[in-house]
């Protein structure tokens, strides 16, 4: 728990200086589009199954989507140790780009 703590505070202070926020609605059917946008910051934004990748030049986290019926609002701020999809809080995981 310390060790995510630590990584979640230096994720932060390597974000740009400009405050990132991902944004949109997430769906776990397949067939639907995931709408979501990056404000602030060159994010790359990519969807696999439930997982969501966001990737910028050095970091890469992911998010799984929770099971639900419906379409589900998503907010995510760059640097923290958990995005908000619908009425929950849920953790995402995080690491270099490029492996190193």
């Amino acid at each position: 728990m310390l060790v995510e703590a630590l990584l979640s505070a230096w994720l932060s202070a390597q974000a740009p200086t400009q405050d990132c926020f991902i944004l949109g609605e997430v769906s776990t059917a397949q067939d639907e589009t995931t709408r979501l946008q990056a404000t602030g910051c060159p994010i790359t934004i990519r969807r696999t199954g439930k997982i969501i990748t966001m990737t910028s030049s050095k970091w890469i986290v992911q998010v799984t989507i929770p099971e639900a019926p419906v379409s589900q609002k998503f907010l995510y701020q760059w640097g923290q140790s958990e995005a908000t999809i619908g009425n929950r809080n849920v953790e995402v995981t995080y690491r270099p780009a490029g492996g190193g």
